[in-house]
């Protein structure tokens, strides 16, 4: 692999994050190059993937934007071009519309020779905006972008100037992993915010021009993602740390792999009981989805409790739905699968130092295995900034609030397992777990003045 050159971007990767993002990427390609190996990809499941995919990548897109179509209403719309009963028809026009730039996508990325340039954006953004004033031509005003302090070039030939460094960058370092220009080209073209409309879709868009092309999935980020998605493109623009958006790419690509190996199997063929068990498996589901947004709600409130007499502040941000069914199912059946942020919480007192701990979803632990006698399925585990080197967030134990590892059994939210730093597990009530973990939290701000 080439050694990773962000010269020339608003970027900068230290020697640590250089090589963990090297060796995330160096997974991501091995991973796939096994897939084809072993003939697990063959054109049927491929074309089933992208078949099942598309009409997604359409609706989520567009929904970041605010469109309300359903995946099944974009499909509808896109088939039949109808009005959807209850929408905005400016939504009908905008999923026909971005349906037909990614199917140009598809086409633009058998070009491999070619490295993406003004052209390209250009043609995919006038693609996305269809008869709308200003497609596919550079803003000669100044913008805003809503939700962000960063301010985007003003003029014309700023505009311009920008992108031209943009285009030099992506066909000096063409040969740079698929992955990595991916990221770069997505949130430098956000950064530049070259049109008055369209910015987001067409830089969506360029994203998955560069997997497709380099036999990548496409990804897709969606709505649910939308506060994780701006924040990590607004530390992108503040001080040029590509470090979360890089993490959410590299995530949301080993979903799509997953979603991937999920289409082989369903190859294979309808199975009745099959489907009742994964009837079964989605209330499992729901049940942990719900135990994990009570229990950040019940830790919110602890902390409130106990810290406002003392002129303190809570923060607790929780991220809609971190695993989806798929997800869930790939965790409890003990295979690879994203990890997903839950929830960040964070605390300040007045005279010590902030307390932020982000809790993500991520594999049983031998010990918690054993405890619930070999049951797979998810855990919470948490992590704090870190503060130099790639990921944004690192993996903590002896910081941990309380407990380095929660979980419940499947289909039971109402009581959790906690396995503590010196291994003892114990079972709790969300309630009395909520209480240990707050009240660890204050002890952790205590002891780091």
């Amino acid at each position: 692999m080439n050694a990773i050159s962000l010269e020339g971007s608003p970027y900068l990767l230290d020697d640590e994050a250089e090589n963990e993002v090297t060796q995330r990427v160096t997974e991501l390609d091995e991973r796939v190059s096994l897939l084809r190996a072993h003939g697990s990809l063959n054109e049927d499941t491929i074309k089933e993937y992208y078949g099942e995919k598309r009409f997604e990548q359409v609706a989520e897109s567009n929904a970041i934007e605010g469109s309300t179509l359903s995946i099944g209403e974009t499909e509808l719309a896109v088939l039949k071009g109808t009005t959807i009963t209850g929408h905005d028809p400016a939504y009908v026009r905008d999923a026909l519309s971005l349906d037909k730039a990614l199917q140009r996508l598809t086409v633009m990325a058998r070009q491999a020779e070619s490295p993406t340039d003004i052209s390209q954006v250009k043609e995919l953004h006038g693609l996305i905006l269809g008869d709308r004033l200003g497609a596919g031509v550079f803003r000669a005003e100044p913008v805003r972008i809503s939700g962000s302090s960063h301010t985007p070039p003003k003029t014309w030939n700023e505009v311009m100037d920008s992108m031209e460094d943009w285009e030099n960058w992506s066909k000096k370092n063409a040969t740079l992993p698929a992955p990595i220009r991916a990221a770069i080209l997505h949130a430098w073209l956000s950064h530049i915010h070259p049109f008055i409309d369209g910015n987001g879709r067409t830089a969506r868009a360029i994203t998955n021009l560069e997997l497709v092309r380099s036999g990548y999935p496409p990804v897709i980020i969606k709505k649910k993602e939308k506060d994780r998605y701006i924040e990590a493109l607004s530390e992108s623009d503040d001080g040029g740390d590509i470090r979360s958006f890089l993490e959410l790419i590299f995530e949301r690509l080993d979903g799509a792999l997953i979603g991937l190996e999920l289409s082989a199997r369903k190859k294979q063929g309808y199975s009745p009981i099959q489907e009742r068990i994964r009837q079964k498996q989605q209330r499992q589901f729901n049940i942990w989805d719900s135990s994990i947004n009570l229990l950040a709600r019940t830790i919110e409130h602890k902390l409130q409790s106990e810290i406002e007499p003392l002129n303190g502040r809570v923060s607790v941000k929780i991220f809609e739905s971190p695993l989806d069914l798929d997800d869930y199912l790939a965790i409890c059946d003990g295979k690879s699968a994203q990890k997903s942020w839950a929830f960040i919480v964070s605390i300040l007192i007045p005279g010590f130092a902030t307390q932020t701990r982000l809790a993500y979803v991520g594999f049983r632990s031998k010990l918690m295995l054993q405890e619930l006698t070999d049951e797979g399925g998810p855990s919470l585990l948490w992590s704090k900034r870190n503060p130099e080197g790639f990921p944004k967030w690192k993996g903590v134990s002896h910081e941990a609030p309380y407990a380095v590892e929660l979980t419940t059994k499947l289909g039971a939210g109402d009581e959790w397992y906690a396995r503590r730093i010196d291994g003892v597990i114990e079972n709790l009530s969300t309630t009395m777990l909520a209480a240990k973990i707050a009240n660890s939290l204050i002890d952790l701000a205590s002891n780091n003045k």
